[in-house]
């Protein structure tokens, strides 16, 4: 009955995560430094092999919503370390998670 319940909870709680190419993926986005300038970001997508376009969109979201809310920029300008809408840039990839760069540009 326990797994059942932690189950169903995993369901709902997967299905609340954005898609990008069919793949709820886990993405962390946080300041570089927050004494320094919250302007510097990284956000890491995880398992980003499931889709790497996918991993690329769920970026360049997490980027836009970080700089229009998280940190107060109110801009989704981003100067980005490897463009993600660039299919040709060459992802740095961290155990299987995609990692990128920005800076949220006012």
């Amino acid at each position: 009955m326990l797994g059942a319940v932690a189950l169903s909870a995993c369901e709902k709680a997967k299905s609340k995560r954005p898609v990008y190419d069919g793949v709820p993926f886990s993405v962390k986005t946080k300041a570089v430094d927050k004494k320094v300038s919250r302007a510097n970001f990284v956000v890491e997508v995880k398992d980003a092999g499931l889709s790497l376009d996918g991993a690329r969109l769920a970026a360049e979201h997490a980027g836009v919503t970080y700089c229009l809310s998280e940190a107060g920029y109110g801009t989704s300008n981003i100067q980005w370390d490897v463009e993600p809408r660039n299919p040709d840039a060459q992802l740095r990839l961290v155990d299987g998670t995609a990692v990128f760069h920005g800076t949220c540009d006012p």
